[in-house]
């Protein structure tokens, strides 16, 4: 019965562990049993060709080459420090035949094993149509993709095989470097018949199947396998390849794609040649670290999104993504057995890294990357320690090439962001791994005009508040009071509401624009848990925009908050001063308005929030600093991922962070309550006792 390996949460199938003489390494001590290369034996040192240039094979070359290519085929089982583990069949080849483009040879890594594991698992999964692999620096994940390609023409007839890379120049120095370079590198016995010119810097062209090997001897391999096939690059434009048939596809660096290319629509274009009908008929690999989401990290992210197979299987794309962290693989942490040192190593782990990586001058003096103290740490802890002191844009360089998170890979998207992105992805991945209940409601009036709230239907959902909070206030719903014949609320001193409405009043969702409101409740530091946090949120289009003033004003009643408005369109003075609500409107914060003006006292308080460069740039701070000392009480996912691509030149997109900034400065502002009055406003006399009421 075959065994499985649980694999970035797939569940992949091995085959059946042969019998332990069948298993490289078996009869090794266990000190020994670690992947070694083997060298190509002396009697390929000559080999000979028929004047047509196809490979003629001596009796012990035969031999030698198809037990190769039975495990290039079928891949092979290894002891390595004791256990068994399989090595897929293009690790294999990888592993015992590829050249690098610096002309060394891969090692083995346990990582890279499993990766292979999950691509073969996948690729054996007629939907998937590929693997989208976000990843640290210098993984080596573009050597084995080419190494793929390369292994797809070989051994398979008829293969059209590209590659697609962040630009043009890129392309084709990952195919001269890459490709060729590591095709060049091959045994005879695995090269097909090049029909064009061997240094050819656009193209391989293949005629011819890779040996003379009888026929069915190598692994069952059919006449003419690797005939007819080639590989070739394009640069990255939408039409690079958007017809004809593709077997394999590297789509390298797309998360660095430039701008104007969107790497969404792109391998949407592309993916079409991957299939006939309903049947696939080619597999990509799609490797990257993540650009600026202005410089092509924002396309990426999305292909990522929809990879997802927590969300829906098949996926949207028909990819599958793969990730593994920073630490996992890390140079400089991996033992003589390819085994990642992630914590403190054992003795024998930390003697074998300091002989390797460690060097000292003279006097003693460390003076290699590393040092037997890093090493000691483990690569979880010396990865941090990188990141200590870092700052900005630098901190956040240093996390996107070594991304111990799938939230973290994606922070290069975010390098220009004005909030600390660093703990706002950290709480992206509390609130995805905890995430809040919300419940969705709808206020209303009942008959005796006090406000209430019900659950939405589904048909409303589009619409509606969404609580985290438990909005039961018994007898603190409704609270108010009047001040000069004016209704207002009683219970401004606990919390706001921050409103980022939209010009126009007509056209539902046709116009874009989405209108967002935040219930924000104040820092309490008698309740610090509960308070200083986005409770409530309103977010959408509605038909009319009469649909929002009522909601956000049913809201502030039954909460007894005021509401700010921005200050751009004010129709929503109209709408409650006609029906004498204008107490649960807030007038300009004192705190956004200059000191110059304050000083000269310039200025009129309009009912709202002013748009003026003071009032923004006190929004912005303040929300820099709530992000900074108080990032973990946002259970908002949507807020959390609009704060982190929020620009504050064009804040037109943001209305969450706009409207949550709006809430947040509202909710600096001190409240003046009056006192209650000193003389009773009505005397009651029961049974001759004066009983006071005000």
């Amino acid at each position: 019965m075959a065994d499985y390996e649980l694999i970035y949460g797939a569940k992949c199938k091995l085959p059946e562990v042969p019998s332990p003489e069948k298993i490289l390494n078996w009869n090794k001590p266990r000190e020994e049993q670690l992947w070694v290369r083997e060298d190509l034996p002396d009697f390929f040192d000559k080999v000979e060709y028929t004047k047509a240039g196809d490979l003629i094979l001596t009796e012990e070359q035969e031999e030698y080459a198809t037990q190769e290519l039975i495990r290039c085929k079928k891949g092979v089982w290894i002891y390595i420090n004791g256990n068994p583990y399989y090595i897929p069949k293009k690790y294999y080849f990888y592993l015992q035949w590829w050249t690098l483009e610096d002309g060394t040879r891969p090692e083995y890594r346990d990582c890279d094993r499993r990766y292979f594991t999950f691509l073969e698992h996948w690729e054996n999964i007629p939907w998937v149509h590929g693997v989208i692999r976000s990843k640290k620096r210098r993984e080596g994940a573009s050597s084995q993709a080419t190494s793929n390609l390369v292994y797809e023409a070989i051994f398979f007839k008829n293969s059209n095989c590209g590659l697609v890379s962040k630009s043009n120049e890129d392309g084709r120095s990952t195919f001269t470097e890459m490709v060729a370079f590591g095709y060049r590198q091959l045994p005879a016995f695995l090269k097909p018949k090049q029909v064009n010119r061997e240094d050819s810097v656009t193209e391989l062209v293949f005629a011819q199947k890779a040996s003379s090997v009888k026929e069915g001897s190598a692994a069952g391999q059919k006449d003419d396998e690797g005939n007819k096939s080639k590989i070739n690059y394009r640069a990255p434009v939408l039409n690079a390849y958007d017809r004809g048939r593709m077997s394999r596809l590297l789509l390298d660096e797309f998360g660095k794609l430039p701008s104007e290319i969107d790497a969404s629509q792109l391998f949407s274009i592309i993916s079409k040649t991957l299939v006939k009908g309903v049947k696939r008929v080619g597999f990509v690999e799609m490797p990257s670290t993540v650009n600026k989401m202005s410089k092509g990290g924002a396309a990426f992210k999305m292909l990522w999104e929809n990879a997802d197979l927590t969300q829906r299987v098949p996926t949207i794309n028909r990819l599958v993504r793969y990730f593994s962290p920073a630490y996992d693989g890390y140079e400089g942490f991996i033992d003589k057995y390819g085994f990642s040192v992630m914590d403190s190593p054992t003795e024998e782990q930390k003697n074998y890294l300091v002989e390797k990586w460690v060097v000292k001058d003279e006097d003693g003096n460390t003076i290699s990357e590393i040092s037997e103290e890093d090493i000691q740490l483990g690569a979880k802890a010396y990865i941090n320690k990188r990141r200590e002191g870092r700052k900005g844009d630098d901190l956040e360089e240093e996390i996107r090439m070594n991304p111990t998170t799938e939230i973290e890979a994606f922070m290069s998207a975010n390098a220009d962001c004005i909030f600390n992105t660093v703990k706002i992805n950290e709480q992206i991945e509390r609130v995805r791994e905890n995430p809040v209940y919300r419940r969705k409601v709808l206020f209303y009036r009942d008959l005796e005009q006090k406000v209430r709230w019900r659950d939405a239907r589904q048909s409303e959902e589009g619409f509606c508040w969404e609580f985290i909070r438990d909005l039961n206030l018994k007898e603190e719903a409704n609270s108010h009071y009047y001040d000069s014949g004016m209704k207002k609320p009683n219970r401004t001193d606990v919390g706001v509401i921050g409103v980022d409405g939209y010009s126009n009043s007509q056209g539902g969702k046709r116009y874009g624009s989405k209108a967002s409101a935040w219930v924000f409740i104040k820092y309490d530091l008698r309740d610090p848990e509960n308070t200083g946090l986005f409770t409530g949120h309103l977010y959408g289009r509605p038909q009319e925009k009469e649909e929002l003033h009522e909601q956000v004003l049913l809201c502030a009643e039954y909460l007894g908050f005021q509401a700010y408005y921005e200050f751009v369109a004010d129709d929503y003075y109209t709408y409650f001063k006609n029906r004498g609500k204008l107490g649960y409107l807030a007038k300009f914060p004192l705190n956004v308005i200059s000191p110059e003006k304050k000083k000269t006292g310039s200025y009129e308080r309009h009912y709202g929030f002013p748009v003026t460069d003071f009032s923004m740039t006190k929004q912005n701070d303040a929300m820099i600093s709530y992000i900074e000392h108080y990032s973990e009480k946002i259970y908002w996912m949507e807020l959390l991922e609009d704060l982190k691509e929020f620009d504050p030149k064009k804040r037109t997109a943001f209305d969450r962070t706009v409207s949550a900034m709006i809430a947040l400065v509202g909710g600096l502002e001190p409240i003046y309550k009056p006192p209650p009055p000193k003389a009773p406003l009505i005397n009651m006399y029961v049974k001759g006792v004066n009983v006071a009421k005000n």
